[in-house]
């Protein structure tokens, strides 16, 4: 639980860590000064491949600055962010060398879903894992997700447990995955 003085303090050591390859600040109550203060930090991690900012309190300014920082890191290649779903699906579409997407407890609904598995659509080869659990995601976003991931060549785990998936859109989901039903991981209409 940094909060704003805490993220203050861990910017001015990040700003010297020009070769940060993995950097977390997750449910620390981080608010807008601390989120302004970690961008311009972030901002000198050329080198940064992943990024854990999910479950703050960042605010819009603060949220503008992190998407600008994110859009740098060209080998950024796991992201766990919270973040509006039409914002997020920009930044998802320029990073192709992402190998895992964790976007669970976000409440993007299916329009979020669906947003997010467009910007999927095209390339993002190395993408092996999504996780989209406990986003308030029915039958479109679930199928649409579906749809895109199971196209993937090094597809491994799709998580959307905790979601509102009606049974007929949790069958349609297993039959997208009939040759690799371990993709979907523990899904069944008994977990949801």
């Amino acid at each position: 639980m940094t909060g704003n003085e805490g993220a203050v303090a861990i910017s001015e050591i990040v700003k010297r860590s020009h070769a940060l390859e993995d950097f977390r600040c997750s449910s620390t109550r981080v608010g807008t000064d601390g989120g302004l203060a970690l961008a311009e930090a972030l901002k000198t991690c050329t080198c940064l491949k992943k990024l854990d900012l999910r479950d703050n309190m960042f605010g819009v300014e603060a949220g503008v600055a992190l998407s600008k920082a994110v859009s740098q890191f060209a080998d950024l290649t796991e992201v766990y962010l919270t973040k509006g779903a039409a914002s997020l699906a920009v930044c998802i579409a320029s990073k192709q060398s992402l190998t895992k997407l964790n976007l669970a407890e976000n409440e993007l609904k299916d329009e979020g879903a669906i947003l997010v598995a467009k910007s999927l659509s095209e390339g993002h080869g190395q993408l092996n894992e999504v996780d989209m659990s406990t986003n308030a995601i029915r039958r479109a976003g679930a199928r649409h997700l579906a749809t895109v991931v199971v196209k993937k060549p090094e597809f491994k785990l799709l998580n959307i447990n905790g979601n509102f998936i009606p049974d007929e859109g949790i069958d349609k989901v297993k039959e997208l995955f009939v040759s690799s039903p371990a993709v979907l991981g523990l899904l069944n209409k008994n977990d949801l």
